[in-house]
């Protein structure tokens, strides 16, 4: 599969005060979240947004605002808002009240449909989890799409946050808040590729000290190295680029 990269967006702790996101990877210490001030919502919406929506919306925005297209999406995540979920479900074994807004903004495919609202975006969206293999499953259904003539181009979005704290036996990566977005098409004339293949293992591999895929698919674009090898639990992945 090739996939030509028209624009990106990315965000992780810190890197709006410049921070290079190999320092990220490489540092034992992560920084402290500060959430995107989104100056393009208006403020009576961004009041409402939690930390997961604002750095999904953040890095949306990056990628396509100067793009003109209604793009397709597809957003990706692990958990989804679980920050939100989580505490939905605390109030129901309490057995309080469920705020309807906080529970209509939990579900897997909220942020995207707060995208098209805020974007007048008419387009389908197609909304994926698929455990660590999330970002990748979602740059093959990009493919797919793209492939059949579909669309001409598409915006990925994928965005995970650090699990909250009562999951913390469950973390089998390194936790860290991120989200990247990329506008991706078939388009040769574009300079930015990279192709991508995969097989599937049975192997148990111990992935607790990784850092999630997608930052790591995201340094990688922005390196000189040419291959990229990401295993997790159920699949090894193979990218290439030209550099």
């Amino acid at each position: 599969m090739k996939l030509h990269i028209e624009s990106a967006g990315v965000w992780f702790p810190d890197c709006e005060n410049g921070t290079p996101l190999n320092a990220i990877l490489s540092n034992g210490t992560l920084p402290t979240s500060i959430w995107p001030k989104l100056a393009f919502v208006p403020p009576m919406q961004r009041r409402r947004l939690s930390p997961f929506a604002k750095i999904a919306l953040y890095v949306a925005h990056q990628a396509s605002e100067h793009t003109n297209n209604d793009l397709p999406m597809i957003f990706s995540s692990r958990h989804g808002d679980l920050h939100k979920t989580s505490d939905l479900l605390a109030d129901l074994a309490l057995n309080n009240e469920l705020s309807p807004t906080a529970f209509s903004l939990s579900v897997h495919n909220a942020v995207a449909g707060l995208y098209s609202i805020l974007t007048k975006n008419k387009s389908a969206i197609n909304a994926i989890a698929s455990g660590q293999d999330s970002l990748f499953m979602a740059l093959i259904d990009a493919y797919a799409r793209l492939k059949s003539g579909i669309c001409h181009k598409v915006l990925l979005v994928h965005v995970d946050q650090a699990l909250p704290s009562i999951y913390d036996t469950f973390k089998d990566e390194v936790q860290i808040d991120h989200a990247i977005a990329l506008v991706l098409s078939l388009d040769e004339s574009q300079k930015n590729a990279f192709e991508m293949k995969f097989e599937s293992h049975k192997n148990i591999v111990n992935t607790a000290n990784q850092m999630p895929a997608a930052l790591n698919f995201y340094a990688w674009l922005n390196s000189k190295k040419s291959n990229l090898n990401i295993i997790s639990t159920r699949y090894h992945w193979y990218c290439f680029k030209n550099v």
